[in-house]
């Protein structure tokens, strides 16, 4: 009975020691050793463009932090607007290490993650956040380092169209570049200097302007004479003789040079139609004439209600040439300036809708009523 209680003291002993142990590495675990900060600097500033997008904008160093017992930590690499608040804050990358590197296409990502405007510039903040796998574990921070970037954009290019019209047009307010409902002309493609767009403007006297920003007037083009654009600063409104719904295309630089001082515009009015054999039951003229549409200056469609029947039609604007007065589809079912004919598979009454309202992305609908 002696050496029962004897052995059973000595296994209690090793249990409170192994006890001990465990809870002693627990909290060594719980204590790191230096402060998670950042080594690197950031730069006054990071202009961002499209050309360099290969090359690396900021390399990311930071102090790393261990503990008596060893353990694995996980650094996040975390980027917000606000300095002082990471509640949403986008996680870059994560990694073991003490470093990330950021090229310029990746940090132009987060800068349009984040909501910056495109060749504005403005703040980016970044973090450290250090975790283990104990769940438990406070998590690590580090300081905020502040990276002031100038985004760039590879969506088609833009220019907004404020002026006295837009009101009475539909388009919100007048004068008002950053009214969300303010139309604008796009590019074919990013880096092209080449716009277009439609636009109905109901006043007698229309002026404008073309501005390559939603927020302001800066670099804005006025009336250079003769079909010419001018952004000196000091150009008046551009005009049309009257109301209408026009189709306008610009050219920023046409010889390609880098230099504004030689950009065109062109405003032509435009009043859409249905055209066809397949329009022949309300439209006797067939492929000779269109049937005029309507324009809603509410949804911004052109529309028509007429009786069909099972062969062809297009678009069309008062003639055939030049090419983009008609419209048809390409071979992926889209409307295009000039393409093939649009079919009407069964005979009977159609409504059919023309929306040009978005630049470059032009849509029509064929339903039965």
């Amino acid at each position: 009975m002696k050496k029962f209680s004897i052995l059973m003291l000595s296994f209690l002993a090793i249990a409170t020691t192994i006890s001990c142990d465990d809870n002693d590495e627990e909290l060594l675990i719980g204590q790191a050793e230096g402060q998670l900060q950042f080594k690197s600097t950031a730069a006054t500033s990071y202009l961002l463009t499209f050309e360099t997008k290969d090359n690396l904008a900021e390399r990311l160093v930071w102090e790393t932090v261990s503990f008596d017992t060893p353990i694995s930590i996980t650094y996040e690499v975390q980027a917000s607007t606000d300095a002082s608040n990471f509640d949403d804050a986008l996680t870059i990358t994560s990694t073991n290490g003490d470093s990330a590197d950021l090229s310029v296409e990746r940090l132009n990502e987060v800068a349009a993650e984040l909501g910056l405007t495109p060749f504005t510039q403005a703040n980016i903040a970044m973090r450290i956040k250090g975790t283990t796998a104990d769940v438990s574990m406070e998590a690590l921070l580090s300081d905020v380092l502040v990276l002031p970037v100038t985004p760039y954009t590879t969506d088609s290019p833009k220019l907004w169209v404020p002026g006295n019209y837009a009101d009475s047009s539909g388009y919100g307010a007048n004068w008002s570049p950053d009214d969300a409902e303010t139309p604008f002309l796009e590019a074919v493609e990013f880096g092209s200097t080449e716009y277009e767009g439609f636009i109905f403007m109901s006043n007698a006297s229309p002026e404008f302007k073309f501005t390559p920003t939603d927020v302001n007037f800066d670099g804005a083009f006025g009336d250079g004479g003769a079909g010419m654009l001018s952004n000196d600063g000091g150009a008046g409104n551009l005009t049309v003789p009257a109301a209408g719904y026009y189709y306008i295309t610009v050219n920023t630089d046409p010889n390609g040079d880098g230099d504004f001082s030689d950009a065109t515009w062109e405003a032509t009015p435009r009043v859409w139609g249905i055209i066809g054999a397949a329009t022949t039951p309300s439209n006797a003229a067939g492929w000779g004439d269109e049937l005029d549409m309507t324009y809603d200056p509410a949804s911004k469609v052109w529309s028509v209600e007429l009786d069909m029947i099972a062969d062809e039609f297009k678009f069309r604007a008062q003639q055939w040439n030049p090419n983009e007065y008609n419209f048809g589809i390409n071979g992926d079912g889209e409307l295009e300036f000039n393409a093939g004919n649009i079919s009407v598979g069964t005979a009977g009454r159609y409504r059919v809708e023309l929306d040009l309202s978005t630049p470059r992305a032009y849509t029509y609908s064929l339903t039965a009523i």
